[in-house]
């Protein structure tokens, strides 16, 4: 099997890590496969798990940075000691109080971008290490606050009698969607944690068009190469330009490129500096960052992908 690049979007199950699941892919690809991912989702959590294969690795801060939906049952009177229910019950607090109007008007102080402080079972680092380990290990933790952002949030069911609630977040990297549920419960004086969650859409790929894990680890290498999205037909949230031979050239040594030179191809968010943008042709992918240089911008390479052919 000659070796390939590309983009295969996961439907990951409840119950399997992210990275056995990037692991038993490897063992499906050819001996020695470069693979990563882009973002890991919880055992407990389900979803779109991008694998990232080849020189497509190297994509993994951007395709992590791409806007996130999920899914996601939050109940109510119970704070947990994961902030979902793996945990142990650390708190009870009386629900019968919330009404579906008091958790609509709670959802507007979540808006936008705000601090919010991971769960104590998570992957931060505290100290060098990982802040689960030091909480499985009987140590108090206490994560640092982060800046996380949410889009939308829209409440999709009434609070039932056992105190549930599902919820869709359109959000930005590094939001703990456990964090959410639980500041909502303390917000509206009582705790909570979340019950259920899936991770329905990451940037352009979507949970019903990705294929199920177990279905994807009984494939050949062969089958696996159908699946993955090549990186030249990555859709972003970005603005796109064609690379033409000028373009190509400059930023193959690492040269930046005038905005003013290059033909647009899609409309993402217009590039502003220090914000990304991306410039592809059939010879190359690479990631920019804009600057301002005189009355115009330029695009700077952070990440070329040199394509097949793109050497010749």
């Amino acid at each position: 099997m000659t070796p390939f690049s590309g983009i295969l979007p996961v439907n990951k199950p409840v119950g399997l890590r992210s990275t056995d699941c990037v692991q038993k892919i490897r063992r499906a690809l050819w001996r020695g496969a470069k693979i990563g991912h882009g973002g890991t989702l919880d055992s407990t959590a389900s979803g779109v798990l991008i694998v990232l294969i080849g020189q497509a690795t190297r994509l993994s801060n951007f395709i992590m940075s791409m806007p996130k939906t999920y899914e996601t049952v939050v109940t109510f009177g119970t704070r947990t000691s994961t902030d979902d229910a793996s945990g142990e019950a650390v708190e009870r607090v009386p629900f019968d109080h919330i009404t579906d109007e008091m958790i609509d008007s709670a959802l507007c102080a979540f808006m936008g971008w705000r601090m919010q402080s991971p769960p104590a079972v998570s992957a931060v680092h505290i100290g060098g290490e990982r802040a689960h380990v030091l909480a499985r290990g009987g140590r108090e933790v206490t994560p640092e606050p982060k800046p996380v952002c949410f889009s939308k949030i829209t409440r999709m069911s009434c609070i039932d009698g056992e105190g549930r609630v599902s919820f869709r977040v359109d959000c930005r990297k590094g939001t703990y969607i456990r964090s959410f549920a639980r500041d909502l419960g303390a917000r509206l004086g009582s705790a909570a944690h979340v019950s259920a969650l899936a991770r329905t859409a990451c940037g352009p790929f979507r949970m019903e068009a990705a294929k199920g894990a177990e279905e994807l680890f009984t494939m050949t290498a062969e089958e696996l190469a159908r699946e993955v999205t090549p990186v030249p037909e990555l859709e972003t949230p970005c603005a796109a330009y064609e690379a033409g031979a000028a373009a190509y050239a400059a930023l193959s040594c690492g040269r930046p490129v005038a905005l003013s030179a290059l033909t647009r191809l899609s409309f993402g968010a217009e590039p502003r500096p220090d914000s990304p943008a991306v410039i592809k042709s059939n010879k190359i992918f690479s990631i920019c960052r804009a600057a301002k240089k005189g009355g115009t911008l330029e695009l700077s390479p952070d990440v070329n992908i040199i394509l097949s052919g793109g050497l010749e």
